[in-house]
């Protein structure tokens, strides 16, 4: 219970999982990001659509292929046109935030593109169920 009220407090990034009973970490790991242009290249180049798997709803489309690590990168987009810079960037801040906080729900092994089709004021819930729904699916 004290790593839970040291969490709270913003003492910790640590919080114990009493399912697992192992230590769960909340931060998101320059590692887990795919941020270099040689990566995002080569994510698009070294598939053949037999090992792309492709998702979307109404808000996302999410491409995911198999990375052969021990943990997954990701990668947020959203097209210049659909809305402006302050939207844009509210948009990407939610999608790495619903990451951060569910990376241990999510399947662990694949590189994640994720592209916002649409950014409406809505709840960060709404976001989060539907964003979900996509990671679910693999």
């Amino acid at each position: 219970m004290s790593d839970v009220n040291q969490s709270l407090n913003g003492n910790t990034n640590l919080i114990n999982d009493r399912e697992n009973n192992k230590r769960v970490s909340f931060k998101l790991y320059r590692k887990e990001k795919l941020k270099s242009k040689k990566d995002i290249i080569c994510f698009f180049k070294k598939n053949d659509n037999s090992s792309l798997l492709k998702y979307s709803n109404y808000f996302f489309t999410m491409l995911a292929l198999q990375n052969n690590r021990s943990y997954s990168r990701f990668v947020v987009t959203i097209k210049k046109n659909k809305t402006n810079a302050v939207k844009r960037n509210r948009a990407k801040r939610i999608v790495r935030e619903i990451y951060r906080t569910e990376k241990n729900n999510i399947p662990v092994g694949y590189d994640y593109f994720i592209i916002i089709n649409r950014y409406i004021s809505r709840s960060f819930l709404d976001y989060k169920k539907e964003l979900m729904k996509l990671f679910y699916r693999i």
